[in-house]
């Protein structure tokens, strides 16, 4: 039998080609694991990602003027939005970057407790936003509303403590 028939040599140089982008004859950027971000977890990954990003971009957009009146609440949400858009990230990264991690990181007990502890986090601060936003921000709402003036933070606050209890 030979030596790589059946055994990991032949496996991993169909890996290798399969890697990176096909440009004529030639494969570019085969440091990349491109096959990652197409898969499942990658895509729920980026769908992460993005769901961090577009929260954290309406709160400092739109809720940094009303900060003093939602109080810890803002701050709170922000402080989760901003550790745990930080941590998809790098690991988001770092799985796009080597197949190796993320085989490596997926057996170990830190992506579970990351989720786990992404998704309590996420929920409590998404709850008393939810409270502050409704208690503070909806009487601001209603009186520029009525008197034909603007306030965006209220629609805006709603759509992040909503966005991220889905």
């Amino acid at each position: 039998m030979p030596a790589n028939a059946g055994g990991r040599g032949a496996g991993h140089l169909n890996e290798q080609r399969s890697r990176g982008f096909r440009l004529g004859c030639c494969r570019v950027c085969t440091c990349l694991n491109i096959n990652f971000v197409v898969s499942k977890n990658g895509i729920l990954k980026c769908f992460e990602l993005v769901l961090g990003w577009f929260c954290q971009t309406m709160l400092v957009q739109f809720g940094m003027d009303s900060a003093k009146d939602i109080g810890e609440a803002f701050w709170g949400f922000l402080t989760t939005s901003s550790a745990f858009l930080l941590t998809t990230t790098i690991l988001l990264l770092c799985y796009t970057i080597s197949d190796r991690t993320f085989h490596l990181v997926r057996q170990s007990i830190f992506e579970v407790v990351y989720n786990g502890l992404a998704c309590v986090m996420y929920f409590s601060a998404s709850s008393y936003l939810g409270f502050a936003v409704n208690v503070f921000l909806y009487p601001k709402f209603l009186l520029f509303k009525t008197t034909g003036g603007i306030h965006s933070a209220y629609p805006a606050m709603t759509a992040v403590y909503i966005c991220q209890n889905v």
